[in-house]
């Protein structure tokens, strides 16, 4: 009989397996108590450890130690009384942040605030999960859930049933976030309809102005019109390219936020933006001279340089009143 190989405690396998007996746990949870979502942010952290595990085990070793990174890439301890440590759970979300673009700030923000949750419930006499309606939070969690999820290649149906009620769930997000945006345009539409020619062509101005001098992706207000900006989150590999005026490095951007100087819109959250057609990823550019992207001197600081030590040299030979 062959014998079993056991999956390391930090792999993919080893992680989701576990993952998929707490979803046992959670479903089996009435929900009208807190032990649903305590049972869910357990669930949750696991999940988002086997996601970053997909990418390589590696990348849960906690860097303060080269042991830790040993233990990940599956070698046996050389030392005595070693217990491997792993990175925080919020260092997870993290840099899972910079490996998947469905791995929003939302989507962190939402897990972040779950997970403080827990901790003040196993670790305080807070019960912190009182009263906590799972309207609030659960399309929230499965939609985290299922980025995790997909980003391992995996799907809803692997572990959770009732998946037609999940996608029901999640699915609400967006119409909650297409009705508030679209309530919010409105109003500021109004708003801009409602100023005279001369505020309107005034504001139009600032705004073109402030657009032009602001670090953004340009676009047209969807309430007034005028040029704003869409803020971004960097994600996906940096592109570096060398030509004769310096360096150039382009990385793609999430959208995470809107703003409008003019009618005074501001809109938050990638779901809300991709409602309004704001969602598009961008390109964020920057360039360089070679001297700074390299860490080079110029010409000023050589001349610098030697203008200094043509004075420490003549200090030297100074008189010295002090014999």
């Amino acid at each position: 009989m062959a014998s079993q190989i056991e999956a390391h405690v930090w792999s993919v396998e080893a992680l989701f397996s576990k993952a998929q007996i707490y979803a046992d746990r959670m479903m089996a949870a009435e929900s009208e108590t807190g032990e649903l979502a305590l049972w869910s942010a357990v669930l949750l952290e696991l999940l988002a450890r086997a996601a970053l595990s997909n990418v390589s085990p590696v990348l849960l070793a906690d860097e303060k130690s080269w042991r830790n990174i040993s233990f990940a890439l599956g070698k046996n301890p050389t030392a005595k009384r070693f217990n491997p440590s792993s990175i925080g759970v919020k260092e997870v979300l993290a840099r899972l942040g910079e490996f998947d673009a469905r791995v929003t700030q939302e989507v962190i923000n939402f897990c972040a605030s779950h997970f403080d949750k827990r901790n003040s419930e196993l670790h305080s006499g807070e019960f912190a999960f009182a009263g906590y309606g799972s309207s609030s939070w659960l399309p929230r969690f499965y939609h985290a859930a299922e980025v995790f999820l997909v980003s391992m290649n995996r799907q809803l149906s692997d572990i959770f049933d009732d998946v037609p009620h999940i996608r029901g769930l999640i699915d609400s997000l967006s119409d909650q976030a297409a009705q508030s945006v679209s309530t919010d345009i409105a109003a500021y539409k109004k708003v801009w309809a409602d100023k005279s020619e001369a505020d309107k062509e005034l504001l139009t101005q600032r705004a073109r102005l402030w657009a032009s001098r602001h670090t953004g992706h340009r676009v047209n207000c969807p309430a007034c019109g005028c040029e704003s900006l869409v803020f971004g989150t960097p994600t996906g590999p940096v592109t570096t390219l060398a030509d004769d005026d310096g360096i150039e490095q382009k990385q793609g951007q999430l959208p995470s936020g809107f703003e409008c100087v003019a009618c005074g819109l501001r809109i938050v959250g990638y779901s809300k933006l991709a409602s309004c057609n704001l969602g598009n990823m961008f390109t964020a550019t920057t360039r360089f001279e070679p001297s700074t992207f390299y860490g080079l001197y110029t010409e000023a600081d050589i001349e610098s340089a030697v203008d200094e030590a043509e004075r420490n040299f003549k200090s030297q030979f100074e008189p010295d009143y002090n014999d």
